[in-house]
Formats: C-alpha cells, structure tokens, sequence
C-alpha cells in the first residue's frame, strides 16, 4: 500500500526510506511506514521526495509532517492519511529539524553552516508560516559537529515556547537560545569524555533534558549541573531520543530512544533507565525520528 490509513490513537508513524546502497551518505526514496499501537505494520507511504527524512512530527492540529533536508521539503499528511502539500520546496536553504507549533506555523532548524557541494547554511533558526514565509530569524550558535559543517541538527522547545535547546550532532555542546530576545544563551552541557559527541536531545520538563550519546542516554539537570547516565541496549548508534507523550506509567515519563545504524526503536522508562519494549524494525540508517497519534 503506498499511502496511509486515517489516523487512529496510538498509531506509531517512522521513516522507512528505500536506501540507494551506492550513496556516499544515506540517500533514497523518501518513506513513512504506519504502525498500530502494536507495532503491527499497517500501511506505508511513498512521499515522492529523493532525499532521507530527518523528522518526523505531529502538529497541535493532529496532522503529521515529515521534514527532508535533502529534498527541502517537507511532506504532510492529515489525520484521514491524506497527503497534502504544505510546501514542497523550501527556498534556498535545507532545514533538517523541526518543531511544528500552533497554527500551522513551525520552528526549522538549518542544518547546514558553511557550504559542502550541494548544500549551503548559517546554522540559523527559522520562524516559518505554513506557506513557508519566514516569520522570524534566530541567530544560534553553532559548532559544525565533527566534520565543521553541521547547523542545527536537534531541537528541543520549553513549555512556555520561550527558550530553544538545539545541538550540532557530533559537536559536544547543547545550547539554548532566548527565542523572545533572539539571544544566545551559551551551553548548557558539553560532554568532555571521549568520544566527546552529543546528537539526538529531549525535554523532559523545564529542569531536566535528555542527551542522546551514541551508546547511552544522559540526563541532565539544567538547574544543578548533574548528570545522570540512562543505560541502553548495545549498540553505538543511539543517536534520536523524544519525548514519548503517550505512554504515561505511574507518574513516571518515557522516552523513544533510536539506533540509526541499528533500525532499533527503544522505549524507556526515563525514571529508572528500565528498557520497556525493544523493537528491531530492520531501518538501519533511516530511522532517525518517531511520532505517535495521541490518546
């Protein structure tokens, strides 16, 4: 089947791109695969963009939309599985993460700083309306992660829409930005044991974030400094963590924890680092985001 089914609570939505194995970096045909709340697979979706999906994310109007720097693009499908344009091709620059707000509007991260063939950035933050039309810009700071070229590859908005926390993976830094006084606020973690390489973050609450590190989880206390290490299953790849909304227990918050070159998805639970469930979805290095149709 090559277009999804209406939305039904629970339902896991991931990036299942048809790889090219001659590509120098993961490159294929975009694809979204649709799961029940079961993991049981029901439909996929071919987004008809050549590129690899870099995220994937549920707006507050239920619509689900898949980001694709490669493609610049940004494919969108309504609850009913529909597959509508918001806008297929995003002008001159290649936005690799996303946070879809209210509205319609969006919160882009460019993923990109300096120039590579094919590809040129700033490493800034983008304010943009459903149309696309740039409503504000952020001047972040930015590392180029280890090959100097990597913007903003991961974002993380507070609850109050007021202060970003954005990484340049490979890079050792997280960093926040005052979104209302456009203001760098530094770093508020860098990783100083080797290999010293963050990538993936999530926000648990406004005092605790979550780092993903490749073969662990940490999380750290934005109000005292600490930092606790949330174990993983093997692997070195475990580079995306979120948020996961809808599977609250006991009180307690979990997380979907990701190996992008194992095609594993995790969820945790973020108070005592328990593995949960442990799917092997054989997406080696596509699997770089999640997102599940709420309760």
């Amino acid at each position: 089947m090559t277009m999804l089914l209406p939305f039904a609570p629970g339902d896991i939505f991931v990036p299942a791109s048809i790889l090219d194995e001659t590509a120098r970096f993961p490159t294929g045909q975009g694809k979204i695969r649709q799961y029940d709340a079961q993991w049981q697979q029901k439909a996929e979706l071919e987004t008809g963009h050549r590129g690899l999906i870099s995220a994937l994310a549920i707006d507050p109007a239920g619509r689900l939309h898949a980001l694709d720097p490669q493609a610049r693009a940004i494919t969108t499908i309504d609850r009913n599985g529909e597959q509508i344009t918001q806008f297929s091709k995003l002008p001159q620059r290649a936005y690799g993460s996303m946070i879809p707000l209210s509205g319609g509007e969006y919160l882009l991260g460019e993923h990109m700083v300096g120039e590579i063939p094919g590809f040129a950035g700033a490493g800034k933050v983008y304010r943009v309306a459903a149309d696309g039309t740039v409503l504000a810009e952020y001047d972040t700071q930015t590392n180029g992660g280890m090959g100097g070229f990597l913007g903003v590859t991961h974002m993380a908005l507070s609850a109050d829409g007021q202060t970003l926390y954005h990484t340049s993976e490979t890079g050792a830094q997280v960093y926040a930005h005052d979104l209302s006084a456009n203001r760098r606020l530094g770093p508020v973690y860098t990783r100083s044991d080797p290999p010293p390489l963050v990538f993936g973050i999530a926000l648990l609450d406004d005092a605790d974030l979550v780092v993903a590190c490749g073969s662990e989880l940490r999380r750290i206390g934005l109000n005292n400094g600490s930092v606790a290490p949330v174990p993983l299953p093997e692997g070195r790849g475990w580079a995306i963590v979120i948020v996961a909304e809808n599977h609250p227990i006991s009180g307690a918050r979990r997380l979907w924890a990701l190996d992008f070159f194992g095609g594993t998805a995790a969820l945790i639970d973020a108070a005592s680092g328990a593995v949960e469930e442990l799917h092997a979805l054989g997406l080696a290095k596509c699997l770089t985001g999640i997102a599940v149709v709420p309760n």
